[in-house]
Parts: C-alpha cells; structure tokens; sequence
C-alpha cells in the first residue's frame, strides 16, 4: 500500500470505527471507494453481465455496487444522476400526465428522452472536440434552450419544467406534445449518432441511479409512473448497447415494483439482487481488517495481508479476533462469529455496525486499542445497537408498513422464540388488530414476514433453531397452516419474546457452513 493509499484509507478506517463507515454515501474518495470494496463474492462476478436493476435492502451495498463502475468495468464516460432531489421530481412531473388512457410505452418514451437529456448535458462537456457526435449533442441541446453552461442538474430540471407545463393543460395527445417540445426527431439522430461513435471507438457509458427511500407508491399517478421508467430501464443494456442505464431499487419495495410493473419478465430480466451469505460477509470483514491493519502499520491479527484472501484466510483472520466461544443470554454455547451473525439479517451494514460497536465496547472495557474482543465486548457490543439496526428496518419498510414498530412492541413480547400459526393468530386478536388498526391477520402476518421478523422453521437440532426468513429468498416466503415460525435473534432481543426452548434461532445462510442459499 502506497503512503498516499495508506493517508485516504485513514480517513476512513480509524481507531473509533476501524472497520470503517456503515452508509458508503460518506465515503466521497473514488479511490477509498476501490479501497474498501471487497470482491470475494458472486455478486462482483454477476456485475459483468451489465444489471440494469439492482435491488436491494438498506444496508446491501446498493450505492457500493452502483459506484463500481469506477474502476471495475472499464466505463469511459460515467453519469450520475441524483436520486434524492432530481429523480423524484422526474417522478412528480412525469406523474402529472399518467392519467386516463395513457400507456407505459409512452410513458417510457418520455423516460428515455429525460435520462438521454441528462446524458447529452454531460458527455458534451467530456467528448474530445474531434467527435462528431459532440456538434450534434450541442446543437440539439441549443435547441431545446440548454445553455452551454448547462449542468446535468439544470438539463434534467428543464425537461422537467417542459413535461410540468404541458401536463398542466391536460390536453388530448399530451406524450406527442411532450416530445415535439423536445424534438424528438433531432433527438434520435443525436442519439443514433452518439452510439454508433461509441460503437466504433469499443467506449462504454453508464448512467447512475441510485435508489429513494420513498418513492410515494400511495399515489396512483407515481405508480403509472414508474412503470414507464421500468419498462425504459427494463429493456436497456442490451449486448449491443454501449450505454449501460443501471438503476437501484429498495428491495423493501420489490414486490410492489413487480406489481406496478406491466411486464416483470421483461422489466427485472437484467436484475441482480443483492443477497449475502455468511462468508462474503466474513471477507468483508477481514478485507477491512487489512486495510486497518496495513494503513496503521499493524501486523495483528493477520499473519499476512495476503492471506485474507481465501475463505479459509479471511475467516482465520476474523476468527482470531474472537474469542472461540460465547455463552449466549440462554445460557448456551456457541461459536462467536456464528454468533454475531446471526445477529444481522446477512446485510454488510448490520456486520459493520456490530463489529465496530464491540471494537469500541473492548476499547472501554480493556482500555487498550488492540483489536483483541472478549466476550463480554461482543454481548455488550451487540446489545448496544440491536435497537439501532431494528430500528433502521423500520425506518426502510416505513413507506409500506408505517405501523411496523408499534406492532413488534405490542406482539412480540407475547410471541414465544417458536410459536405455531395457531399462537400468531391469538396473538393478533389480543393485541395486532388494535397496534394495525386492522383485522386483516394475513396482512399482519405478512408483514411480521416481509420486515424479516419472523421466518419458517426449517430444522430444529439439540443445540438450536434454524429458520428460513425472506430476505434470503427471492420470491415471498409462504407459511402452511401446519408450519412452526420463529422470531429472527434482533427482534426477539430488542422486544424480548419469551423463551418457549432454551434454543438460539439461527437464520439459516447465518453459519459459515450453510449451503449457499443462492444456489437452491
């Protein structure tokens, strides 16, 4: 590591959270991106089929993956476009003329023209002044009233103001006048040209967009809405396609997306989901612990930075941290990393927060800054944020389950680490139906379902509990009348469900010797 690498990587990683930021959005260094971006894990791999969806939970990495095409694509032109402020207004414009007899097919013709517009407004200030396409993008953009100091930003706030003040007359036709306004015959041409010079110089470009938190779905002229730009996204990143558009989807949402959507098939056939298993998340851990290490001039715990880089390396490294063993609030025996991970929900973010939270509780508790964790640092270390990782599950699913907290408060502490169906429902006549606010028991149950609350049980052993919860799986997970559920390890601790076996619940993909669930 180069003394410069070795200076941004301090920044990042330091004594206070040594296993580095838990939202990658204050990571502002593109090289500290690179840095800490961990490769040992399918979904690296899947990224070279071009996904034009990338759906995943709060905490996946969404915004890690999406800002790889820095450096592990080779893209010679890279577009951002930001979600939090630009792309929901897109949405509010384009949702003002999504109604009556108006179609997603022209509804995505308006997409593609505002997302190009955006594109055009930023490769003309990037393309060499030899290209060809650069004249026809300036003189399109000159057109439709871009000032040659126009930002992306500007660009897409003029289309917007073009869709908004035609929409507003409500006149027959509306997507035609939309497009006349933005002249969509020198449009094509412009576009034609761009790609075909592209083609010919083997130049890639993508265009960034990241994901929402609320994309307001109770608004039925946001969902016609977006069934037009997943229908334009959808039918993107073609084989022959030098312009990757690569869009991120909250996966708290995903069914809803799959809903709105007027061909999923077609829609989400370049999707990659962005689902973990234990040891990427073992590498995860062990990748920061190197860097650490080697921007501190550390040697322990690793007995060489290189050896993290093979599964038996990087759970050694991890391994070494730990203690072997810990005697968990059941007063069970269980091996310590299998421990803390059945305290996440497999998301990188859940890891990072732990593993920094008992750094910190070790470093008061021993007064020493070594990366050495006993096991009192990893119970406290734990319980000091089950409450925050919980209540950041909330907060995700909020937009579809505002009522989620309120109802985990009032019912969980009445529901046993195992229970039956016939249990869940007792349970919801006492106390659901006030906490909903409803007497839909299916929709209380799916819910429980969907936030990662409860799961199935899928094998129970001398020792433990396993469960099959949904965020592992890529469809929902269905319960059969007959089936006995369990509470995932977080709710169980922060709402303090009763003990029904002296049994831990182990998620099932939590244990570093579970199948790849991936692959089933």
């Amino acid at each position: 590591m180069t003394p410069e690498d070795k200076a941004i990587i301090q920044d990042y990683l330091n004594i206070d959270e040594p296993f580095g930021p838990v939202d990658a959005r204050e990571i502002e260094s593109q090289r500290a991106i690179e840095l800490l971006f961990e490769k040992h894990n399918e979904l690296y791999k899947h990224l070279h089929q071009r996904p034009s969806i990338v759906v995943g939970r709060k905490g996946s990495g969404k915004t890690s993956y999406l800002n790889s095409v820095y450096f592990a694509n080779g893209y010679k032109y890279i577009v951002e476009l930001d979600a939090a402020e630009l792309f929901s207004n897109v949405i509010k414009s384009i949702s003002k003329i999504s109604y009556g007899p108006v179609f997603a097919e022209s509804v995505s013709k308006v997409w593609e023209s505002v997302l190009y517009i955006g594109l055009f407004s930023s490769l003309r200030k990037q393309l060499p002044a030899s290209s060809r396409s650069k004249k026809l993008i300036n003189d399109y953009l000159a057109k439709i009233g871009m000032r040659d100091d126009c930002t992306v930003e500007d660009a897409v706030w003029k289309v917007t103001e073009i869709i908004s003040e035609k929409a507003e007359k409500k006149s027959y036709g509306i997507i035609a006048e939309i497009l006349r306004s933005l002249d969509n015959v020198t449009f094509n041409s412009t576009r034609a040209s761009l790609v075909s010079e592209l083609r010919e110089n083997r130049q890639q470009v993508a265009v960034l967009l990241d994901s929402l938190d609320d994309f307001m779905l109770e608004f039925e002229s946001v969902g016609r809405s977006l069934q037009g730009l997943l229908m334009f996204v959808g039918g993107s990143n073609k084989p022959s396609s030098p312009i990757d558009i690569r869009l991120c989807l909250p996966a708290e949402l995903y069914h809803r997306f799959l809903d709105i959507s007027s061909n999923p098939n077609k829609d989400f056939r370049r999707k990659l989901l962005l689902h973990w298993v234990a040891p990427e998340l073992v590498f995860i851990a062990a990748h920061r612990i190197g860097l650490y290490c080697e921007s501190f001039d550390l040697s322990f715990p690793l007995k060489s930075i290189s050896g993290i880089a093979t599964k038996r390396g990087a759970q050694s490294a991890v391994r070494r941290m730990l203690p072997d063993e810990i005697t968990c609030g059941l007063g069970i025996i269980e091996p310590t990393l299998s421990y803390i991970l059945r305290h996440t929900q497999l998301l990188p973010r859940h890891l990072i927060i732990i593993l920094n939270s008992i750094a910190q509780k070790s470093k008061i508790l021993s007064g020493s800054d070594t990366l050495t964790f006993n096991e009192e640092a990893v119970r406290k270390g734990i319980s000091d944020v089950e409450e925050v990782i919980v209540q950041e599950i909330f907060v995700a699913y909020r937009p579809v389950y505002p009522y989620a907290q309120s109802v985990c408060e009032k019912c969980i502490p009445e529901i046993s680490n195992e229970f039956s169906i016939g249990d869940l429902e007792r349970v919801f006549r006492r106390h659901g139906k006030a906490a909903m606010g409803s007497d839909d028991i299916d929709d209380f149950k799916r819910m429980l379902i969907e936030i990662g609350c409860i799961g199935r049980v899928i094998e129970e052993t001398e020792r433990y509990i396993q469960g099959e919860f949904e965020y592992t799986i890529p469809h929902k997970l269905i319960t059969g009348t007959d089936d006995m559920l369990c509470i995932h390890p977080l709710f169980a601790g922060v709402f303090s469900a009763k003990i029904r076996k002296r049994k831990p619940v182990y998620p099932f993909g939590s244990q570093v010797e579970d199948k790849d669930y991936r692959q089933h």
